[in-house]
């Protein structure tokens, strides 16, 4: 694939970027060790949830909530129809445009562009040729923010961190959003470079939510008696499994869902696994995204 332009005005025309890109003043770190993907990914037997000994900010109640809402996830994103889902789904399609942030009609709803430039794979993924990811300057990389009430009267800073490539969205790891408005926004996004329906791969880079970090870390890695800390083994959590139900039912695995749901007609598209795995000491995860068969939708 070709080389895209040095600079992309958010509204799709060409602009020069400025020699020195904007200060970020917070710039993800270096790592060490890229992670290489397996061709052959390691099975694991899990344990029934009731025989763990449970971090303390986790119970055997929330898991079930987990299990229950990935599963709602899950029918929603398969079935055209609710009426193949225990209840409605929540999530509409998203119709949000980058333009519609960066150059609002009301000055009041505009978001702050404060990186906005060409770059290289994350170092987290590893060698991107496996998955014909592009190897060069063709990622990139926005951050945006906007001040934002919090919960109790003081301003503060949503943010959202993400870079697209052809194929792929990056959630970087300082994101200060809810998961709708991060999905909506990752979409916008991707949809100013490239078509929604190349969409193949999400990422969720150096997890920092509390809720799907301590369920990775303190539930589904001891089930499965393994060590998020032990390596850089990849794992992977396939379609239509109880794992798989729950981590769609932490915070940021509803937040792929719904991205999945505003970008595609349901019954179009199905989540088939979710990768997991530690780069320098962080959890890092990816969705797969697979088109459906005619017959099946």
């Amino acid at each position: 694939m070709t080389s895209p332009p040095k600079g992309f005005d958010l509204d799709g025309t060409t602009s020069v970027l400025r020699e020195r890109p904007p200060e970020d003043p917070e710039k993800e770190a270096t790592s060490k060790k890229p992670v290489c993907f397996q061709n052959q990914l390691p099975k694991v037997k899990p344990n029934p949830v009731d025989e763990l000994d449970l971090h303390p900010a986790m119970t055997t109640e929330m898991i079930s909530v987990f299990r229950q809402k990935g599963t709602d996830y899950q029918s929603w994103i398969n079935f055209p129809e609710d009426t193949n889902c225990q209840r409605p789904c929540i999530v509409s399609p998203s119709t949000l445009q980058m333009q519609q942030l960066i150059h609002p009609s009301d000055d009041r709803y505009q978001w702050d562009a404060y990186c906005n430039e060409w770059v290289c794979a994350p170092e987290e993924i590893g060698d991107p040729r496996p998955l014909n990811m592009p190897t060069g300057l063709d990622y990139h990389r926005l951050f945006i923010r906007k001040l934002g009430v919090e919960k109790d009267g003081s301003l503060g800073w949503n943010k959202y961190h993400g870079r697209v490539a052809h194929t792929a969205i990056f959630a970087d790891n300082n994101v200060r959003l809810d998961g709708p408005q991060w999905s909506e926004i990752a979409q916008a996004h991707y949809e100013v470079f490239f078509d929604i329906d190349s969409l193949k791969y999400i990422f969720r880079m150096t997890v920092v939510n509390e809720e799907t970090h301590t369920f990775v870390d303190k539930v589904l890695y001891p089930r499965c008696k393994l060590a998020l800390a032990g390596g850089s083994e990849v794992r992977a959590w396939l379609y239509d499994t109880d794992n798989y139900r729950e981590i769609m039912g932490t915070s940021l695995g509803k937040a792929v869902g719904a991205l999945v749901l505003g970008a595609f007609p349901r019954g179009t598209r199905r989540i088939t696994q979710i990768l997991t795995w530690q780069y320098d000491g962080d959890l890092q995860m990816r969705f797969d995204i697979s088109q459906l068969p005619m017959d099946q939708h």
